[in-house]
């Protein structure tokens, strides 16, 4: 949930600055060592927080225990939380 924190902040920053293109955001998986991260466009990144169960992760990082494959890029993956972790996420989500 820390780097969905940072994600929100690249894309206020990239909207104030109205940036075109791809921008790097960070992988939002669950591990607490990653630090990878993704290619996306604004509107691919605001595309994915239209759902505050979803989230953006580098291919392999996704835990089929608690989320859900979604949709598929070559450059990541959107995953929709599930269950309990679903609800929790909802919850914390920063645009609730």
């Amino acid at each position: 949930m820390a780097f969905r924190e940072v994600n929100e902040r690249i894309a206020k920053v990239n909207e104030k600055f109205e940036v075109e293109g791809e921008t790097e955001f960070l992988c939002e998986c669950g591990q607490q060592t990653c630090f990878e991260t993704l290619l996306l466009t604004r509107a691919q990144y605001e595309a994915v927080r239209g759902e505050g169960k979803r989230f953006v992760v580098v291919p392999g990082h996704e835990d089929g225990s608690l989320e859900r494959e979604v949709h598929r890029e070559p450059g990541f993956l959107v995953v929709e939380k599930i269950g309990k972790a679903g609800e929790e996420s909802e919850e914390q989500d920063p645009r609730a």
